[in-house]
């Protein structure tokens, strides 16, 4: 029996076309695709969290008409209960449109985050080469009222920005692919990575042994899951996108990232020596599908993400992390400024420069990132989030300068950042 304890799949993705959801023959498709997906990865005891859904991304050439779009929303959401799926995402992509397009999608991001609990939104603003600024804009203000619908502003949680989206990226709620009935893998190797490291002790002084080590212990899980992708693919005649070896957290179990940090030698995430570790983790996850010829989706990388990760928000409550902090990390790691609390009393333009800042570092070191923050209501700097969840985990309201960039510049429909 292959020895794949304490491995798993976060998520299956599946991306759909929503221009299609409406007909019957094509539910029926996507249906009977999940359930062959789910058993085969069944069969072969793999664990398996959930299945998850994503559009295409919606690139509108003119306006989107709000009634009929939501329409189309409303089936998809009665498709995804009925078929026992509890998460779907919606990707716009609003880089080179027209400042009343950019608007009316802002305005259908917030509608769709308001009316269903189990939606997700990814606004893409930038793509390596170009950012749109006014679309940055529009998204940051669709963050802030979204934030005012609940007291605790819990569900920007469902709310993402991305910048140089990576084809295939199963993680919500940067989920991004190219392709109609495609699906791609979220691996689970945290887990597995901590008892890799605590079983080989020794091994901690010889970092390359270690990374031997490590390797060798995950390869044959990754070249099973591209194996059983590939029979699938053929099988069914879906595309297989890849798989994302992403270290994530998972606060249910209390899984952290952070405690790799730790094993490591780190005395705390924020502390010298943390972009060292971040990107001698990063060598390791690449090699792992570069090495196998395993096909790669999505980010492939550490991800810090703060409120979903109990130790990383120890570190906060001790004031060991900044904005500015988190954002150097995502230069080596996976998905950017993630899962981050700030005060709900900023400006629009503040959350927007982050934004940008965060779009020249993706075009510049040619890699995905995400944009993820939570305004709190009625909160300030330093004062302690309120959620009653238990994949979130409640820490400080993060510092944030004030400052941002001259208005004007948010006019602007497009820049080229090459």
């Amino acid at each position: 029996m292959n020895n794949f304890n304490l491995l798993g799949l976060r998520s299956i993705t599946y991306t759909i076309d929503i221009e299609k959801i409406s007909k019957i023959e094509y539910q029926q498709r996507v249906e009977k695709d999940l359930l062959y997906i789910k058993q085969k990865f069944t069969d072969e005891k793999v664990f398996l969290r959930t299945l998850r859904l994503n559009t295409l991304k919606i690139s509108p050439k003119e306006r989107l008409d709000q009634h009929v779009f939501l329409n189309k929303i409303k089936i998809l959401n009665e498709f995804s209960t009925k078929i026992g799926i509890r998460w779907f995402n919606v990707s716009f992509d609003l880089l080179n449109q027209d400042e009343k397009n950019v608007i009316n999608i802002g305005k259908l991001g917030y509608e769709i985050i308001k009316r269903y609990s189990n939606s997700f939104i990814n606004f893409i603003v930038g793509d390596g080469e170009n950012v749109n600024p006014f679309a940055a804009l529009t998204a940051s203000k669709t963050i802030l009222d979204i934030s005012k619908l609940s007291f605790n502003g819990y569900d920007n949680f469902r709310v993402g920005v991305s910048l140089n989206p990576s084809n295939n990226t199963p993680f919500f709620p940067f989920s991004y692919a190219e392709k109609d009935l495609n699906f791609s893998l979220a691996v689970e190797i945290t887990e597995r990575f901590i008892d890799c490291i605590k079983s080989n002790t020794k091994s901690i002084s010889d970092l390359d042994q270690l990374k031997t080590i490590i390797f060798n212990d995950l390869s044959p899980f990754v070249v099973f899951l591209d194996k059983i992708s590939n029979e699938i693919s053929n099988e069914i005649d879906v595309n297989y996108g890849g798989q994302d070896l992403s270290l994530a957290p998972f606060p249910e179990d209390e899984i952290s990232v952070v405690e790799i940090l730790h094993l490591l030698g780190v005395d705390d995430i924020g502390s010298n020596g943390t972009l060292f570790f971040t990107s001698y983790l990063t060598g390791i996850i690449k090699s792992l599908t570069i090495q196998n010829n395993a096909k790669s989706a999505g980010f492939n990388g550490v991800m810090y993400s703060l409120l979903e990760d109990h130790l990383m928000c120890k570190s906060n409550n001790k004031k060991l992390l900044s904005i500015d902090k988190i954002i150097g990390y995502s230069t080596l790691c996976g998905c950017g400024l993630d899962m981050v609390p700030v005060a709900g009393n900023l400006l629009v333009e503040e959350l927007a420069s982050i934004v940008l800042d965060i779009a020249s570092t993706a075009s510049k070191l040619k890699k995905p990132l995400g944009f993820r923050v939570l305004p709190i209501p009625n909160k300030l700097t330093n004062e302690f989030t309120e959620f009653d969840m238990d994949f979130l985990t409640n820490t400080r309201v993060m510092d944030l300068k004030q400052l941002s960039i001259s208005n004007a510049l948010f006019d602007s429909t497009n820049i080229k950042l090459k």
